[in-house]
């Protein structure tokens, strides 16, 4: 709670950047329009000031035009006011009046505001593309504040979550070793994998580099982490699965699922590290629903194996939960090997 706090805090003291005082025209047409306004305006202002002002000031109503055209409308009709003022200061107001005649004096004035001008305009741009950056990062902070505040939500529920289940499964651990003592040494190391495994499927899943990820990498990863923590290197996994779209819980409950089934192979399927072959398929059976289908090509489920802890003990118990928090079906055939097919709703 203290970082969701945080990240309130962190929202709350981002400074705003109102968009209505960045280039609040837009469109070229209106910008150019405000443009050639703006220099008419400041003409007929500095004809009416004529008589107030001394010689010498040709240019004073045209400043403040360029500077406001390049607030409200930018770069290009801000260089358009500029070349307006520049010929309405020079016909109308430097001597001889109502001519464009070019002496050196008369030249050094248009250059001196032809530079002025190019100053402001180019100021007041890289002004506005800085504030423009500005507000996008502040956009982009507040978005990944969001995030970070539902992923440690998400966070929160699946540790609760898979406590839970550890708790579940000590439990009926300890009911077992009540009735076989002489198990116990290992029960608590299957236990002891489980959590471990359940542990990394975790940091996996939520590793912040490892979000991007498409599906089918997600799922040879935690493949991966099970076979390493099982000591399974003498069986092959092979997987094929399509880029499906899961929330991260959902994904979280899939990966377990696929682990605890891929143990369970591991286990029973080929005893005393004997070669073995499993096969791990995600695909699409509808729009919107997918099918998983792990099948082993191990001893398979004779009738007299019916009754062993692969098929009626703590790891069936565990799938079938999975199955059912993913929303779906589950099915298993020991015929040839075990194939365990889960059907469940995309999203």
């Amino acid at each position: 709670m203290q970082y969701v706090a945080s990240a309130g805090i962190c929202r709350a003291n981002m400074p705003a950047f109102p968009r209505t005082l960045v280039r609040p025209l837009r469109g070229k047409l209106s910008g150019y329009a405000v443009a050639i306004g703006l220099a008419i305006i400041a003409t007929i202002l500095r004809q009416a000031a004529d008589n107030l002002l001394p010689p010498g000031f040709p240019f004073l109503t045209f400043f403040p035009a360029v500077i406001v055209t390049a607030f409200v409308a930018g770069r290009g009709p801000g260089a358009l006011c500029g070349v307006l003022s520049l010929l309405s200061s020079w016909y109308f107001f430097i001597p001889p009046a109502n001519t464009f005649v070019l002496s050196a004096p008369v030249a050094t004035a248009l250059l001196f505001f032809a530079a002025v001008v190019i100053v402001d305009v180019l100021l007041i741009d890289g002004l506005q593309q800085r504030q423009e950056k500005l507000v996008e990062s502040q956009r982009q902070l507040a978005a990944m504040a969001d995030q970070q505040t539902l992923l440690f939500q998400e966070l929160q529920h699946r540790v609760a979550n898979n406590l839970a289940s550890v708790s579940a499964m000590l439990r009926i651990k300890r009911r077992q070793i009540e009735r076989a003592p002489e198990s116990a040494l290992a029960l608590l190391e299957s236990a002891d994998q489980r959590i471990e495994l359940m542990g990394r499927v975790h940091r996996q899943l939520y590793d912040p580099a490892a979000r991007e990820l498409a599906l089918p990498e997600q799922i040879e990863n935690v493949v991966a982490q099970a076979q390493d923590v099982a000591g399974a290197s003498h069986v092959t996994v092979i997987v094929s699965a399509v880029d499906a779209r899961l929330a991260i819980d959902r994904m979280m409950t899939l990966m377990l699922l696929i682990t605890e089934v891929l143990n369970n192979s591991i286990k029973h399927a080929f005893p005393e590290g004997s070669a073995g072959e499993v096969r791990l398929t995600l695909d699409r059976v509808a729009a919107g629903r997918l099918r998983l289908t792990i099948a082993d090509n191990g001893k398979g489920l004779t009738p007299e194996a019916a009754g062993t802890p692969r098929h009626n003990g703590l790891g069936t118990a565990i799938t079938k939960g999975f199955a059912t928090q993913l929303g779906g079906t589950i099915s298993v055939d020991g015929s040839k090997g075990v194939t365990t097919v889960v059907e469940f709703p995309e999203g």
